[in-house]
């Protein structure tokens, strides 16, 4: 938007002190900028410059919503050339004080503003400090909530490592269980087992007989002895039969 000058008049009782401060602080507020001054024949004259639509804001503001103090009877705004002249705002001259009516009845709306803006920032006292003792118990809750999420941590913690556990437990006991169909499998033969034990009393019975089979075997390497001189006899008398034998042959030969 572009920026313009204008010369704005304003009529009425407007001449006390705190009217131009007034004017300069609305001003600043829109980044208006030049001066204010008391003109001779009882008006205020604000040489301004800035974007059209906030010089028309602060006329407004004149005539609409002036301080306690003043009466804004009328205003003139006309627009010049923009020349770029000022960096601030300021208020040229003197206060008027017109006689000591006028004079009692400005203290008396400035002491009024004054009593109004002390009200307030009683209000705003006490608001901050409820403001400050909220944060303060804000502060608390959340060093609470911290200490809290401390011990959540903590405990989560503790129970990832409960849960390995747990798993580690599980898989050994899946391992173990896979063992079962075997188990399952060998015990079918209990009953097969069962009836083969029951020859174990005739079997006790019959082992009661092993020492005197230990006894009669004793006698069996002198009777291996024996047999062997048995078997020597024996080829010795086959040895003289044959003899014998291929003798008679040859006398009986001669004799043919």
């Amino acid at each position: 938007m572009a920026l313009k000058r204008a010369n704005v008049f304003v009529s009425g009782n407007v001449q006390m002190a705190g009217f131009r401060t007034f004017v300069k602080n609305f001003a600043d507020s829109l980044d208006v900028k030049g001066y204010a001054e008391n003109l001779p024949d009882g008006r205020v004259k604000i040489v301004c410059e800035g974007e059209e639509e906030n010089i028309s804001k602060l006329e407004n503001s004149l005539k609409e919503t002036p301080p306690p103090f003043a009466r804004v009877e009328h205003t003139e705004n006309e627009f010049v050339p923009y020349a770029g002249e000022f960096t601030g705002f300021e208020r040229r001259g003197d206060d008027v004080i017109e006689d000591d009516e006028s004079t009692t009845t400005l203290l008396k709306s400035m002491v009024n503003y004054m009593k109004i803006f002390v009200d307030k920032s009683e209000v705003v006292n006490v608001r901050l400090g409820e403001i400050k003792v909220s944060i303060d118990d804000m502060h608390v809750t959340l060093k609470s909530v911290k200490e809290d999420t401390t011990q959540i941590r903590e405990d989560t913690a503790q129970i990832r490592v409960d849960t390995t556990q747990i798993r580690s437990d599980t898989s050994q006991i899946l391992e173990d269980t896979s063992n079962i169909s075997l188990i399952v499998e060998n015990t079918s033969l209990i009953p097969e087992i069962a009836k083969n034990t029951s020859l174990i009393p005739d079997i006790a019975k019959n082992t009661s007989l092993i020492p005197l089979i230990v006894e009669n075997t004793s006698h069996i390497p002198a009777m291996r002895e024996d047999t062997s001189a048995i078997k020597n006899n024996t080829r010795e008398i086959g040895d003289s039969f044959q003899g014998k034998y291929e003798e008679m042959s040859r006398e009986i030969s001669q004799m043919k």
